[in-house]
C-alpha cells in the first residue's frame, strides 16, 4: 500500500497500529494496493467483527474524496517542509521497523538520509549535574569524531546538552520530538532551527495539528531507541523520563552505555539523578565507561552483533 492509503486509514478510529500492521500485512500478501481494493474485502478475518464495521462504515463516505482530501493535506505538509515516509516505503529505517511497536507513518523535516545512518542515542535527565553536562558533552564529541549519528528528545538538560554538543563539533543529529510542528519545549525553539540549519532532522509520529499530551514523551522515547544500534544514558532517577527508552532498548536487546559513576566520587554517587543509572549497573544490564575506555567502547559500537558486547 502506498503513503497516501496508509494515512488515510490512520484517521479511522480505534484503528491502531497492531490492528493497522495486521492490515498491511494481509495487504501485502494478497497484493492489495489500494484503498478502493481493501474495501471489497471481508475485514472480518483480519481485525475483530467491532472494528471491522467501523472500518467498512469508514470507506461507506466518498472514496475519491478521501484521496482527495489527503493529497490536500500532504500538500500542506510540503509546503511547511515536512516531509511523510511509512513504514512500507524503502527509506523507512530497518532497524526502526523491527523495533516493537514501530510507527505506522514518521514526519519529518531536514535531512531524511540520516534516518539510515548510524545512530546512537544520547538521552537522560532534564535536571542534570555540571558532573552529567561533562560526561554527555565528552560522550558526544566521541561519538561524533566517530561518525555516529547523534539521537536524542529535544527536552531540556542531558538531551539538549547533546544536540547542542553535536551541532558545536559540525555532527549530525536527529530530535525525535512529540510533535512535529509545534516544539516542545518551546525554549528550544531556536536549537530545533540550528538543527535543521545544520543538515539534522526533527521527527515525530504524529500528524501536524495534533494536540499535544503528556503521554506523546513517553511515546516518542520508544522512537529514539528504536532508530538507535545503542543508548547512552547519562544520568536519570529510577523513575526517570529516560528509563522508557532505555527499557525499550533493553528488550530490544540494543547495547545500553552508562557512565561508571562508581569511578566517581561518593556524594555524586548518592544523587537522585544518577539512581537510575547505578540501578542499571547493579543490575548489570548495562555497559559502564570511563574516559579511560572510550576506545573499548567505540569497538563495542562497531561490532555488527552488538548484543554480544551484553550477554
Amino acid at each position: 500500500m502506498k503513503l497516501i492509503d496508509i494515512a488515510i486509514l490512520t484517521n479511522i478510529k480505534g484503528l491502531g497500529t497492531v490492528n493497522m500492521m495486521k492490515i498491511l500485512n494481509y495487504c501485502k500478501s494478497y497484493d492489495l494496493n489500494s484503498i478502493y481494493e481493501l474495501k471489497n474485502i471481508d475485514l472480518s478475518k483480519i481485525v475483530n467483527k467491532k472494528l471491522a464495521d467501523t472500518i467498512e462504515s469508514y470507506f461507506e463516505s466518498d472514496v475519491d474524496n478521501l484521496y482527495k482530501n489527503m493529497q490536500n493535506l500532504f500538500d500542506s505538509y510540503k509546503q511547511n517542509g515536512i516531509n511523510c515516509i511509512s513504514i512500507n516505503d524503502e527509506q523507512y529505517p530497518e532497524i526502526l521497523k523491527n523495533s516493537s511497536n514501530p510507527p505506522i507513518i514518521l514526519y519529518c523535516k531536514g535531512n531524511m538520509e540520516l534516518l539510515n545512518s548510524n545512530c546512537v542515542a544520547v538521552i537522560g535527565t532534564r535536571e542534570n549535574t555540571i558532573t552529567g553536562e561533562k560526561i554527555a558533552s565528552k560522550t558526544v564529541e566521541l561519538l561524533v569524531q566517530n561518525e555516529f549519528t547523534i539521537v536524542s528528545g529535544l527536552a531540556k538538560g542531558i538531551d539538549t546538552i547533546a544536540h547542542k554538543t553535536a551541532l558545536a563539533n559540525k555532527g549530525k543529529t536527529i530530535a525525535v520530538i512529540p510533535l512535529i510542528d509545534s516544539i516542545y519545549p518551546s525554549e528550544n525553539k531556536t536549537l530545533a532551527d540550528e538543527i535543521l540549519l545544520n543538515n539534522g532532522l526533527l521527527v515525530s509520529e504524529e500528524k501536524p495539528n495534533t494536540k499535544f499530551f503528556s503521554a506523546q514523551l513517553v511515546k516518542r522515547d520508544r522512537i529514539q531507541s528504536g532508530l538507535s544500534n545503542a543508548v547512552f544514558v547519562i544520568e536519570t532517577s529510577i523513575n526517570g523520563g529516560s528509563m522508557h527508552a532505555t527499557n525499550d532498548a533493553l528488550k530490544l536487546k540494543r547495547a545500553v552505555f552508562t557512565p561508571d559513576i562508581y569511578s566517581l566520587d561518593e556524594k555524586y554517587q548518592n544523587l537522585n539523578q544518577v539512581a537510575g543509572i547505578k540501578n542499571l549497573i547493579d543490575l548489570n544490564k548495562s555497559i559502564s565507561y570511563t574516559s579511560k575506555n572510550y576506545d573499548e567502547i567505540i569497538s563495542k559500537l562497531n561490532r555488527t552483533q552488538l548484543k554480544d558486547t551484553l550477554w
